[in-house]
């Protein structure tokens, strides 16, 4: 256990990728036992391997950091800017950050409507089938979508409109690199449209996404090439709060 968080220390406390010798100088540990600890965390989402014998922290630190920052914290870094997307788009916005091979919410602000969104704060979401979650995969390595997707095969449909075919999915990633944002409808849940954009860490990593989402009799698909500008540029400012520069 000691070794396993000194291991997860010395990645957490390096803003540029390392490789498995210099972990191993820094810590003390031997190179198997470093290795094997990074594959571990690898799996789990603590840390990703850059393809290049460099390993750098992993989303799930963040999930993990964030899950213990108090709510004036998260007011303070992310709340004002969800508000603020609220306001100008009406619908329910959420904040989530990638945790393994799924997403967490760490933040949720409520639309005005008269209905109640079923999401909540600490839930875990599936990556395949959210306008966050496909933000997310659509700027992370290819390598280590498949590797996603690998894990969590056979993807799960939950709805008649989920997409299930690794293939398939592949090509609607590359749409919403194109576009900018990605496009939950009714994917995930039936009579539930979402959009979603990624946020970056300081090191440029997909990390997590912004999305809006409302029911599909208020949130139309006419509306979303309207309200996808609008979620990009909170996650920008989102990205900027956690210490991306532009």
């Amino acid at each position: 256990m000691e070794k396993t968080l000194v291991v997860l220390g010395a990645l957490a406390s390096h803003d540029q990728p390392r490789r498995l010798a210099d972990i191993a100088e820094r810590t003390g540990i031997n190179k198997t036992t470093v290795h094997r600890i990074l594959q571990i965390f690898i799996a789990q989402g603590y840390a990703v391997s850059h393809g290049d014998g460099t390993y750098a922290s992993g989303p799930a630190i963040l999930a993990l950091a964030g899950a213990a920052l108090t709510d004036r914290d998260m007011t303070t870094l992310v709340r004002p800017i969800l508000e603020n997307l609220q306001r100008h788009t009406t619908h329910t916005v959420h904040f989530a950050v990638r945790s393994g091979s799924s997403a967490v919410y760490l933040a949720k602000v409520e639309s005005q409507q008269p209905y109640r969104m079923a999401s909540r704060v600490g839930t875990q979401i599936a990556l395949h089938c959210t306008a966050i979650g496909k933000a997310i995969l659509a700027h992370m390595p290819e390598e280590e979508v498949r590797a996603v997707l690998a894990a969590t095969a056979p993807l799960i449909r939950n709805t008649p409109n989920t997409i299930v075919a690794p293939g398939l999915l592949l090509a609607e990633l590359e749409a919403v690199r194109q576009r900018g944002y990605a496009v939950d409808d009714e994917e995930n849940e039936t009579n539930v449209r979402c959009v979603g954009a990624v946020v970056h860490d300081a090191a440029g990593t997909a990390v997590g996404a912004v999305s809006v989402a409302g029911l599909t009799l208020n949130l139309d698909e006419k509306d979303v090439p309207l309200l996808g500008p609008l979620v990009v540029a909170a996650a920008a400012r989102v990205s900027a709060a956690m210490g991306r520069n532009a």
